[in-house]
Formats: C-alpha cells, structure tokens, sequence
C-alpha cells in the first residue's frame, strides 16, 4: 500500500486533505455525486454535515 502524507494545505475559504477509501465505497460516492450533478467534495461535505448533526 502506498504511503500518504498528512500534510495538506489551507486557505481561508477550505482545506485539503487526503482521505483513503476503499474502492467500492468510493466508486459508489463518485456515482451519487455524479447523478445529482454535484462534486464529489461537495457530497461528502453534505454528509459529513448530515452526520454531525444526527451525532449531537
């Protein structure tokens, strides 16, 4: 398995990072984003916000 860095970058509007899936589970979040016609950052956003908000 390749190695990742932590490291990332960030601004004031974001910031980037690298996350490892496996790969059924992100072909099938590349195929939601794609029907709703939305980035993939933009869907996981979406449910990162969803999840936080049920865990409270």
């Amino acid at each position: 398995m390749p190695e990742f860095s932590d490291e990332g970058w960030e601004r004031d509007d974001g910031v980037r990072r690298t996350i490892v899936l496996p790969s059924d589970l992100a072909e099938r979040l590349a195929a939601e984003a794609a029907r709703r016609g939305i980035s993939l950052s933009d869907l996981l956003r979406e449910y990162a916000e969803q999840g936080l908000r049920q865990a409270r």
